[in-house]
């Protein structure tokens, strides 16, 4: 239950935080690094609390949005910085799992990456990310560790809410 409520928290306050830089959202001064230390410490907090496999899919997430360039504003660095930070300061990581899903988010990233950005292709099955769920879930299949999958499929879940009521609101 903790894992699914602060997955809630890291999807919604990333998608917030990206909200109030690229898409119009105002709430207050300096509402922006508010979410981006409250996205970076929700990662967090979810990565020391799951341990070391979740941990480790974050910290790969975290290391893709770098090489994607998806890290655009400041307070989207500090969330990352945070989480990358804190994970290496405070798990034992797990490499292959890092390895494998760095790639996994990396390739499917950029795909998603180059379908919405450069041929303006936008589809509601791109946008919502299913490489998180997918990946996890096949992961989840071969291991048994059904908490990566229930813990990426609540953080996308969330990510996506907040982005349909913004785009309902007009922000997005």
């Amino acid at each position: 239950m903790i894992l699914s409520l602060l997955s809630i928290i890291y999807g919604a306050t990333m998608k917030i935080a990206d909200l109030l830089n690229e898409h119009g959202l105002r709430l207050f001064k300096y509402a922006n690094l508010l979410f981006g230390l409250l996205w970076g410490l929700s990662g967090l907090i979810l990565s020391l609390q799951a341990g070391s496999i979740i941990a480790s899919v974050v910290l790969a997430m975290n290391v893709a949005f770098i090489v994607r360039g998806r890290l655009d504003y400041l307070n989207h660095q500090i969330a990352s910085s945070i989480i990358i930070l804190g994970i290496i300061m405070f798990i034992k990581v797990a490499i292959i799992e890092l390895i494998v899903f760095y790639l996994i988010f990396l390739i499917f990233g950029f795909i998603k990456d180059y379908l919405g950005d450069t041929l303006q292709k936008k589809n509601k099955l791109s946008e919502m990310m299913l490489y998180y769920p997918i990946s996890t879930f096949i992961y989840s299949v071969i291991f048994g560790y059904w908490e990566l999958f229930i813990v990426f499929t609540v953080y996308m879940i969330s990510y996506n809410f907040v982005k349909l009521v913004a785009r309902k609101k007009g922000y997005v």
